[in-house]
C-alpha cells in the first residue's frame, strides 16, 4: 500500500525542478514576507493545481503529493498551493455554469487565488457567526462584511465567500479582490507563514451576479466539498514532516549525538506513510456526506497536525542552540509546524467537533 499511495501522488519532473531551481533559493526571503506569485504560476503550468479538476479520488491525491513535495522545503508556499487548490476544488465541484468560467484559468494557475472559508467552516460549526451578509437584488445579491485572514490574495486574485440572506439561507460566490467594494489591506505582521498574501478584506456593498455564484445553497453544497477540502491540507504537513527528516538526516554530527531522542527522521518517516497509506484511502470516500466519514477525514486531519507539530520539535531538540539562532532552519520549520495545527480547521477546532461525535 505505501509503494502504491507515494507512486498515485508523485509530483511530476517539473515540480521537482522548480523546487529546486527557483524555490529553494528564495525560501528566506518568501519567510521575510516576499509573496512567490511567480514560482505559484510556474506550478500551475506544471499541472500542479489541475489533477482533482475532475473530482475524483485519484486527482485530489496528486494534488496532494504536489503540495507535499513543495511542504517538504517551503511550507508558506505548500499553504498557497493548498489555498489555489481549495478555491478549483470548489469550482469544480459547483454545479453552476456561471462558476465553471473560471475554473480552466485557476486550474492552469494563470490566475491566482484564494480559499476564503475559513469563517464560514467556523461558523458551519458554531464556533463564530458568519461575517458576510447579502440580500436578493436583481440577477444577483449584494454583499457586505469583513473577513479577517484570507490568504494567496493579491488585487486581481480570487477568492470564494459564503454569506447569509435575511430569511437564513447561505450563498457561496466567487469575489474579485483589490476593488473598492471588495478592498484588501496587509494590518497585521505573522511569525511565519508572512509570504502567503494574507489580507484582511472588507466588502462594501459588493454586487455579486449569479453568473460568480457558486452555489445559491450554500448549505448544502459544503457537505459534499468538505472531505476534499480537509483532505487537501494534509499535504501541508506531510511535506513538512518529510523535510524535517531529511534536514535531521543531513545533520550528521547531531544526529549522532541526537540518537537517543525518542523521535528520529526513521520513526518520523514511517508516520507518514502510514498517514499517506490513511490519505489514500480517505481519497476514495471523499464524496461522502454522512457525519462519520467526515469525522474520520477530522480524525486523519489532526494526526497530521501532531506528526508536524511533533517533527519540527524534535528537528529544534537535535539542533539545540544552533536551531535556536535567527533565521535557522529548524526554527522556521517549528514556527511552520505551529501554523499546520492553527490553520483552519485547527488543532481546537478539530478536536472539538471529534469530541462532539456522531
Amino acid at each position: 500500500m505505501a509503494a502504491s499511495a507515494r507512486v498515485e501522488t508523485a509530483p511530476s519532473p517539473g515540480i521537482a525542478g522548480i523546487v529546486r531551481d527557483r524555490l529553494r533559493p528564495r525560501v528566506a526571503a518568501i519567510d521575510a514576507g516576499a509573496y512567490p506569485a511567480d514560482i505559484l504560476h510556474a506550478f500551475g503550468a506544471a499541472g500542479a493545481y489541475a489533477p482533482h479538476a475532475d473530482g475524483s479520488g485519484r486527482g485530489l491525491l496528486a494534488a496532494i503529493g504536489a503540495m507535499a513535495e513543495v511542504g517538504e522545503t517551503c511550507l508558506s508556499t505548500a499553504f498557497c498551493m493548498w489555498c489555489q487548490d481549495a478555491l478549483v476544488w470548489y469550482l469544480a465541484r459547483s454545479g453552476e455554469a456561471g462558476a465553471q468560467r473560471h475554473l480552466e484559468a485557476l486550474a492552469a494557475g494563470t490566475a491566482l487565488g484564494g480559499t476564503g472559508l475559513s469563517n464560514p467552516m467556523k461558523a458551519f460549526s458554531g464556533i463564530e457567526p458568519l461575517a458576510l451578509r447579502g440580500e436578493r437584488e436583481g440577477a444577483g445579491y449584494r454583499v457586505r462584511g469583513r473577513l479577517p485572514w484570507v490568504s494567496n490574495l493579491a488585487p486581481g486574485h480570487r477568492f470564494a465567500g459564503i454569506f447569509s440572506l435575511p430569511d437564513g439561507r447561505r450563498v457561496m460566490g466567487l469575489f474579485e479582490a483589490g476593488s473598492e467594494a471588495v478592498a484588501i489591506a496587509a494590518n497585521a505582521r505573522f511569525v511565519a507563514l508572512e509570504g502567503t498574501g494574507t489580507v484582511t478584506v472588507m466588502i462594501r456593498d459588493a454586487y455579486l451576479p449569479d453568473t460568480d455564484v457558486i452555489a445559491h445553497d450554500a448549505a448544502a453544497f459544503v457537505p459534499g466539498i468538505r472531505n476534499g477540502f480537509v483532505l487537501l491540507q494534509t499535504g501541508m504537513g506531510l511535506g513538512l514532516a518529510r523535510g524535517v527528516a531529511a534536514l535531521m538526516r543531513e545533520d550528521v554530527r547531531g544526529r549522532t549525538q541526537a540518537a537517543h531522542l525518542p523521535l528520529g527522521p526513521e520513526t518520523i518517516e514511517a508516520r507518514a506513510r502510514a498517514l499517506q497509506e490513511r490519505v489514500t484511502i480517505a481519497a476514495q470516500t471523499h464524496e461522502a456526506t454522512d457525519r462519520a466519514t467526515f469525522l474520520e477525514t477530522l480524525r486523519l486531519r489532526l494526526d497530521v497536525s501532531w506528526l508536524a507539530l511533533e517533527a519540527a520539535q524534535s528537528a529544534m531538540l537535535q539542533f539545540g542552540a544552533r536551531g535556536y539562532l535567527e533565521g535557522a532552519e529548524p526554527f522556521r520549520r517549528l514556527r511552520e509546524a505551529q501554523f499546520v495545527a492553527i490553520v483552519t480547521p485547527s488543532v481546537k477546532h478539530l478536536t472539538e467537533e471529534l469530541a462532539r461525535g456522531a
